[in-house]
């Protein structure tokens, strides 16, 4: 889930409901409305930065690499597209328009390596780098590789991979992996994002939230934010970061979402029942978020959260 600048509306794409089309919340009216590719992909993911512009990325299972960049006040009208098939890539339209955006991403392609690799679109160019260390020691039919974030030393990103507590620091000159960093020991589907100008590495890991030193590698501190029922783990959803700072984090099993500061403790809550798998939180206090198997709009408001009352995992 992505919001524009002002936060006044909220983009989300969940391939199991919304296949490769794009959900969209105008946070003034409270329409929620979708918003057909006709890409022919399976799915599709989207990324956005401190911009009116936004990245959707195309997911084919393989066949080829497609993302495009359109702006948030017309998510129809694409400004430019990348491309990557058969051998032949290529770069559409407005160069400019990917400037400031996310310029890594990771994707599946059959032709010719039938692997994961990175992609980088940079000066009008898509780049394509094979994953040297993504090799037989992981299980390729449950492991795919999910993620990946630059960092502020420009040799270098961080990957994430399926079911597995344990960051890549990428050398984007060789392919190889520079070193291994773990997380803990929930073998989670790490969402990585980056905070205090580049200092800190925020990351999911299955029910806990962790912050890790991008100068040690070292583990700040976590927090297991969902609990178990009959010893059977509960996952939490996506999360986000606030105006004030502030980390909103979707707890489908809990039927609620919670904000957490930046010692990790819970400071806020909404509860919305369902099961909140994504929100945003808005400068108001107003959270806007999606049911996890209907992608139905949830809407709370943040309630500040007493030390008597405060929500498990505080």
């Amino acid at each position: 889930m992505i919001v524009n600048r002002d936060r006044t509306t909220v983009l989300s794409s969940l391939g199991w409901v919304d296949g490769d089309a794009i959900w969209l919340c105008d946070v003034v009216s409270g329409h929620a409305r979708t918003i057909p590719q006709n890409t022919g992909a399976k799915y599709t993911s989207l990324y956005a930065s401190d911009s009116e512009r936004f990245i959707a990325v195309h997911h084919f299972d393989g066949a080829s690499f497609l993302a495009s960049v359109s702006v948030f006040s017309a998510p129809e009208i694409t400004l430019s597209t990348a491309s990557y098939e058969n051998g032949r890539a290529s770069l559409v339209g407005n160069e400019g328009a990917w400037d400031g955006l996310p310029q890594l991403f990771v994707a599946h392609l059959a032709q010719p390596w039938n692997d994961y690799v990175l992609v980088k679109i940079a000066s009008g160019h898509v780049h394509i780098q094979r994953l040297e260390w993504y090799d037989s020691s992981y299980d390729k039919d449950y492991q795919s590789v999910i993620g990946v974030i630059a960092l502020a030393d420009p040799r270098y990103a961080l990957i994430s991979v399926q079911r597995s507590s344990e960051l890549v620091l990428h050398d984007l000159e060789t392919g190889k992996a520079t070193q291994k960093i773990s997380l803990g020991s929930r073998l989670g589907n790490p969402k990585l994002a980056l905070r205090q100008s580049g200092k800190e590495l925020w990351a999911s890991d299955y029910d806990t939230l962790v912050v890790v030193d991008t100068t040690s590698w070292r583990v700040l501190r976590k927090k297991r934010l969902q609990g178990a029922v009959s010893g059977t783990g509960q996952f939490i959803g996506d999360y986000s970061f606030s105006a004030d700072s502030s980390c909103c984090v979707a707890r489908p099993y809990s039927g609620d979402v919670v904000a957490v500061d930046e010692r990790l403790k819970v400071r806020k809550s909404a509860k919305l029942g369902r099961q909140p798998h994504e929100a945003i939180e808005l400068p108001n206090g107003d959270v806007i978020a999606r049911d996890w198997k209907t992608g139905n709009l949830l809407r709370g408001r943040m309630e500040r959260v007493g030390w008597w009352r405060r929500a498990w995992g505080a």
